[in-house]
């Protein structure tokens, strides 16, 4: 099974690959400081390349989260994915960070795991530690829009796909 995994951000991780496989990731910058018209068409047209270039059995994308203070335009252009996705005649299916954070780091890590620090480095941390299993599992990620995407494209693998990803070597490889 082909997954691809869009981590849905003005600078958007994608990750795809077969399911229990080694992914590829790369990450696309929707234009910052463009109009949101010219950002939406952009993730407009990924979306339909990524689609057509490796014709994926699942797609998936890491839903918006926020409650009253979401961000409209993350609201946006996942809309944007979704509908072209759709268009195209995929399903794309949404998974929630917490999901994704539980299954790739072993706990749903949030700003209560870090008492006292601020929200901007407890998000650093989490990123740092998402890049850290990547690279421990031998998936050689440049940055956490990548690392981020690879860690939905594992979930999606896992419970989607039912396939576990393996690290490379062998169990007592060093």
């Amino acid at each position: 099974m082909i997954i691809l995994a869009f981590d849905i951000a003005g600078r958007t991780g994608i990750a795809y690959g077969s399911a229990g496989g080694s992914p590829r990731a790369t990450a696309v910058d929707l234009g910052k400081g463009r109009s949101e018209a010219v950002r939406f068409a952009k993730m407009i047209e990924t979306t339909a390349f990524m689609l057509d270039r490796y014709k994926p059995d699942l797609v998936v994308y890491e839903a918006p989260i926020g409650g009253p203070r979401t961000s409209h335009f993350l609201v946006g252009i996942a809309s944007c994915f979704t509908g072209q996705a759709r268009l195209m005649g995929y399903d794309p299916k949404a998974c929630s960070i917490a999901s994704i954070r539980k299954h790739f780091l072993g706990k749903n890590l949030t700003t209560r795991d870090f008492p006292g620090w601020t929200k901007a480095k407890v998000r650093t941390e989490i990123k740092r530690q998402v890049i850290a299993r990547c690279h421990l599992l031998g998936w050689p990620v440049r940055d956490d829009d990548e690392g981020d995407a690879v860690s939905l494209w594992d979930y999606a693998g896992a419970t989607f796909g039912r396939a576990q990803s393996k690290p490379t070597g062998g169990l007592f490889h060093d």
